[in-house]
C-alpha cells in the first residue's frame, strides 16, 4: 500500500510519547509499505537530526510552523473568532495544508492518516478525487484530556485555553471524527468513547507499545548505593507537572523522613519552573533533556507515575515493566493498560498510600525483583510494538475492501 502519514509535530528525536508512538507506527508500516510523512517543525534544523526518518520512509517533507509569539497569536485568534479548539490552531499550518493538497492530487495513497484529533483538520486538504482512505490516530481523546486539566493547578492562561478547549474541543472532536473513514484509539475505553458519541464509526484499537529489544531488563541496583526512584516525562506537559508537584509535595517528605538517603530523580525535557524547585528539597534532581533514559531506569528501585490527569496509555509504564523495573502509579496513570495490581504493578491513589506502597517496595528487593519479572513478562506477551500495531494492516484492509466491494 501507499501510505501518507501526516503529523504535527516531527517524530525525531523520539523524547515523548506522542513521537515516539509515531515513530515506531512509521517504522512498522514501512517494512510492508511505501510511505510518506509530513510534518511540521518549529524551525528549519529541527529535521536535520532525523536521517533515520529517511531511511526508513519513501519520502519525508517538512514545514516550519513557526513558535513565535506573534504568528502563534495570530492563529489562536483565528480560533477564537471561529470558536475552535486553541490547541487545533496552536498547530495548523496552512502552508502543511496547502503541500498536502498538492500531493494528494498529484499521486495516488491507498491511504492518509493523520495523528492526533487536533490535526484532524488537514483532512479537509485531502483531494477526494483520487480516492484515498482516511483515518484520525487518536492518541487521546482530547475531549477527556482536556476536561481533566481543568482541575489541575495551571497558570492563568493555560487554565483559560483548557477552559475553551472544553467548550468547544467535544462537539469538534466528533464532528471531526465523522469525517474519516476510520479512527484508531489506543484503549478500549477510549474506544467506547468513540462509539458511544459516533456510532458509525470504524475503530481500530491499536494500544501503546514497547520497543523490548530497546528497553531490556537490567540486573538490581547495587544495594550499596542509595535508594532511587525515578518518574520521567516531558516536564512541560501539565499532567506530568502536576503529578511531580503532587509527588514532590505530598508523598516525598513522607519518604525522605523514613528513608533519610533515598532519591528522586525527575527525569524529562522542558521542565516546568515548578518542577525545577523541587530539586530544592533535599535529595530531589531535576535532569532536564537526557539523551537516555534507560541509564536513569537501570539504577532506579521503582518507577513512579503519580499521575492525576492525562490522556491514552502511558509509555513510561510499558518502558520500565520492559526493564523489569517494578512500578508505582496512580490507577489514572495506569489506565487503559492490562495489568494485574499486586502481581506486576502497585497501585495507589492518595499520598499517604503512595508514600506506603514505595516504601514496601524498598523494603523488599524480592518483591521488587517479582513485580519487574512479573512487568517484563506483560509487555513480551501483550505490548510489543509489532503486536500493538498489526491492527493497522487489518483497519486498512477493512476501509479498501469497503471500497472494492
Amino acid at each position: 500500500m501507499k501510505i501518507l502519514i501526516i503529523s504535527p509535530w516531527y517524530p525525531w528525536p523520539p523524547f515523548d510519547g506522542g513521537r515516539i508512538r509515531i515513530l515506531e507506527t512509521v517504522r512498522y508500516l514501512s517494512r510492508h509499505h511505501q510511505v510518506t510523512l509530513l510534518a511540521t517543525v518549529m524551525s528549519a534544523n529541527e529535521a536535520d537530526d532525523g536521517g533515520r526518518l529517511r531511511e526508513i520512509c519513501q519520502h519525508v517533507e517538512t514545514s516550519v510552523l513557526s513558535p513565535r509569539a506573534w504568528p502563534v497569536a495570530r492563529r489562536l485568534a483565528k480560533g477564537l473568532l471561529g470558536r475552535m479548539p486553541v490547541v487545533q490552531n496552536y498547530y495548523h499550518d496552512p502552508r502543511l495544508a496547502e503541500r498536502l493538497r498538492q500531493v494528494t492530487s498529484q499521486r495516488y495513497y491507498d491511504v492518509v492518516q493523520i495523528e492526533f484529533s487536533y490535526a484532524a483538520w488537514y483532512a479537509r486538504a485531502v483531494d477526494p478525487s483520487r480516492g484515498a482512505k482516511t483515518v484520525l490516530s487518536m492518541h487521546n481523546v482530547e475531549s477527556l484530556r482536556f476536561g481533566r486539566e481543568g482541575n489541575l493547578g495551571l497558570r492563568l492562561d493555560r487554565r483559560f485555553a483548557a477552559a475553551w478547549d472544553r467548550a468547544f474541543h467535544n462537539l469538534w472532536e466528533q464532528q471531526a471524527i465523522r469525517t474519516f473513514d476510520g479512527v484508531v484509539s489506543v484503549s478500549e475505553s477510549e474506544r467506547a468513547w468513540v462509539l458511544a458519541r459516533v456510532p458509525e464509526a470504524v475503530v481500530e484499537l491499536i494500544p501503546n507499545g514497547v520497543d523490548t529489544d530497546h528497553f531490556r531488563p537490567e540486573p538490581p541496583p547495587d544495594p550499596g548505593g542509595p535508594p532511587r526512584i525515578v518518574f520521567t516525562g516531558a516536564m512541560h506537559y501539565p499532567p506530568n507537572v502536576d503529578a511531580a508537584l503532587w509527588f514532590g509535595e505530598r508523598i516525598w517528605p513522607r519518604l525522605r523522613r523514613l528513608v533519610p538517603d533515598l532519591r528522586f530523580e525527575i527525569v524529562g525535557r522542558d521542565p516546568h519552573a515548578r518542577v525545577v524547585e523541587l530539586s530544592r528539597r533535599p535529595g530531589v534532581s531535576v535532569t532536564g533533556q537526557v539523551a537516555d533514559v534507560r541509564p536513569y531506569m537501570a539504577r532506579a528501585r521503582g518507577v513512579v507515575v503519580p499521575l492525576r490527569a492525562g490522556g491514552g496509555t502511558r509509555l513510561k509504564i510499558l518502558e520500565a515493566m520492559a526493564m523489569a523495573r517494578p512500578v508505582i502509579s496512580t490507577a489514572f496513570g495506569a489506565e487503559g493498560l492490562t495489568i494485574a495490581p499486586g502481581h506486576n504493578i502497585l497501585i495507589a491513589n492518595d499520598a499517604q498510600s503512595f508514600a506506603a506502597q514505595v516504601l514496601a517496595l524498598l523494603g523488599s528487593a524480592e518483591r521488587a525483583a517479582l513485580l519487574g519479572q512479573a512487568g517484563r513478562q506483560l509487555v513480551d506477551a501483550r505490548y510489543r510494538w509489532s503486536r500493538c500495531l498489526a491492527g493497522l494492516d487489518c483497519l486498512y484492509e477493512r476501509l479498501l475492501g469497503r471500497r472494492a466491494a
